[in-house]
């Protein structure tokens, strides 16, 4: 994977005057890469286009409302109390897999 840092080497080593085949041995990538960047005139990380897709679904869409609740009423709540009732309430299956799920989708929550 090319870095910015990379890529701003190559273009100051082809400023300077180095050929291109030169610039990207010492900038430490392929020439056809450093073409590429060259045409582009942009960085990698301005290349990449945002994951802004699920790849899988999400196993509280349907208990998401009870969360929310459960936090609303007391905010210091910690995630596995939270999943242990959902588990009492028979809203998810007994899943260790999905508690890591809720940790992260509540991140923002009191105890979360």
């Amino acid at each position: 994977m090319t870095t910015d840092q990379q890529v701003r080497l190559l273009m100051s080593l082809i400023k300077k005057g180095l050929p291109l085949s030169a610039a990207a041995a010492k900038a430490g990538m392929s020439e056809p890469t450093a073409r590429r960047y060259r045409r582009a005139g942009k960085l990698p990380n301005e290349l990449k286009t945002a994951h802004d897709w699920r790849t899988r679904r999400d196993p509280f869409d349907a208990v998401w409302p009870e969360v929310k609740a459960l936090l609303e009423r007391d905010g210091g709540l910690q995630a596995k109390t939270v999943f242990e009732e959902l588990v009492r309430l028979q809203a998810t299956g007994t899943n260790m897999g999905i508690f890591t799920v809720l940790h992260r989708r509540a991140g923002g929550h009191g105890g979360f």
